[in-house]
């Protein structure tokens, strides 16, 4: 949709173009289109293996590259769900992906092996989602228009995002004025609530929720799912624990309950 004359003027120098490959594979009598459709199909090759977990960091990082110049490629039409896929494919390369659950330890071709590097590497995303939600929320916060619920009525009233006739928030706009404080407290409070075990629970149900109504009345599937996708690798393990934790807590209440000493009846007077 934009040409590439046009893209390349915006890329950092150094970095390759998905011109540049076009005109490396024209001496081998492909055209641009050709070259275009070969470098997907060697995508969606990479992506599929990287799923079933044949050569994962490697499909990782030839995904990423090819991630990179699709990006670059399209420089204009971008939106927060491309940048955080492209985040995800640098974390899968850095993870030891496929060393635990992928198609080749469940067939019993690789040994599953526990590391150290992943406990690392899953404190960094943490760290990082922390950083994005938070500067997320304080900038949201910095205007007016999501404490007023103007940034709720516009997101859903724009013909780009329109899904539901939503002209009935109108008549109720303390509707929206909740929907975008609850929006400041999830991104805002993210940082703070996701490292404490009490509430890590209730913040992830808050934030999957959230994503889950921006795809459901907006229509950013894509984006909904890539951020549900990073949330579950980053406190995914926390929160299934948490989750255990607290129905072990919570069956053993009862017993706990009947087991506990009877304080001795006191004989009333006549």
């Amino acid at each position: 949709l934009v040409q590439w004359a046009i893209t390349r003027g915006t890329l950092p120098e150094g970095l390759p173009h998905l011109g540049n490959v076009a005109l490396v594979l024209a001496r081998f009598g492909f055209s641009a289109d050709q070259s275009v459709y070969l470098v997907l199909s060697i995508y969606v090759t990479a992506l599929a293996l990287l799923l079933i977990g044949l050569a994962a960091r490697w499909m990782a990082a030839l995904a990423w590259c090819i991630d990179l110049l699709l990006m670059y490629a399209g420089a204009g039409l971008l939106y927060g769900m491309d940048y955080f896929t492209h985040i995800g494919l640098f974390y899968c390369i850095i993870m030891p992906v496929a060393d635990a659950v992928s198609i080749p330890t469940l067939l019993g071709w690789r040994t599953p092996t526990l590391s150290v590097s992943a406990g690392v590497t899953r404190k960094m995303l943490q760290i990082q989602l922390c950083i994005i939600y938070s500067s997320s929320g304080l900038e949201k916060a910095s205007g007016i228009q999501w404490w007023n619920g103007e940034a709720i009525w516009r997101a859903l009233s724009l013909p780009v995002f329109h899904r539901f006739d939503v002209s009935w928030l109108a008549f109720v706009p303390t509707l929206a004025v909740v929907a975008g404080w609850s929006v400041l407290a999830i991104e805002c409070g993210y940082c703070m609530m996701m490292w404490m075990r009490r509430t890590r629970m209730l913040w992830f149900v808050l934030t999957v929720s959230m994503h889950l109504g921006i795809g459901m009345f907006m229509g950013m599937w894509l984006f909904a799912l890539i951020m549900i996708i990073l949330n579950s690798g980053a406190f995914g393990y926390d929160v299934w624990n948490d989750w255990h934790d607290w129905r072990r807590r919570r069956s053993r209440r009862p017993i706990a309950l009947a087991c506990a000493p009877q304080e001795p009846m006191q004989a009333q007077s006549a």
